[in-house]
């Protein structure tokens, strides 16, 4: 088994890339602040993809991406292949191989956090034509307003954004000492994400595939 290590971290993550025929789906933890509760729900929406049959998952923590602004004067698509910084290159490579993603976010201010707006910003050939599915957590609101500005910003990116979500509200509250949700509706969200997740990757990785 071959393992993704993220190079500024000590945590490894198993991916079996060695499995011909799994989608890699990357799943992207948003937050970066202390005492984040989006690294518990991360932790916990990747033991659920190493559990379907299709995925070969892997974690991308944003922490481990400390990508600074924006700042060429070029667009991404016309420079992101040939990024030299090791920062960029290795977020270039971690999103361009995916067959597609899932964005675990909180809910700042009636939006998500801006280094994952500068994340996004920073490619966009390697997001074309692929799913990606949204994960949000907060308050009452449970992180919703994040993930409807979202939305928009997929579309931009030629991704193809699916219905299901997981929405968590009372994320201090959500998961019990196992680390599994208190609330079963939770659970329901998540296997109708998947499910979407899993025909909308299939489809769109044969049409790359096609149009090559």
């Amino acid at each position: 088994m071959d393992y993704i290590v993220h190079y500024m971290s000590s945590i490894i993550y198993p991916c079996t890339n060695n499995m011909e025929g799994k989608l890699k789906i990357v799943i992207i933890l948003a937050s970066i602040r202390e005492k984040r509760a989006g690294e518990g729900v991360a932790k916990w929406m990747y033991k659920i993809a190493t559990q379907q049959q299709e995925i070969d998952p892997v974690l991308a923590d944003l922490k481990d991406f400390p990508l600074p602004l924006y700042r060429y004067p070029a667009m991404p698509k016309e420079i992101e292949d040939s990024y030299s910084e090791v920062t960029e290159k290795n977020w270039h490579d971690t999103i361009n191989t995916a067959d597609g993603y899932i964005l675990v976010t909180p809910e700042y201010n009636w939006g998500y956090p801006g280094n994952l707006k500068n994340a996004l910003d920073y490619l966009y050939k390697p997001w074309n034509k692929k799913p990606v599915a949204f994960v949000s957590y907060g308050g009452l609101a449970a992180g919703t307003k994040s993930v409807q500005q979202l939305r928009q910003v997929a579309i931009a990116l030629q991704m193809a954004p699916i219905r299901g979500e997981v929405n968590i509200p009372n994320i201090a509250k959500a998961f019990d000492e196992s680390g599994q949700p208190t609330n079963p509706g939770i659970s329901k969200q998540t296997d109708v994400l998947f499910s979407q997740l899993v025909w909308w990757a299939k489809a769109l990785k044969s049409a790359r595939e096609q149009t090559k």
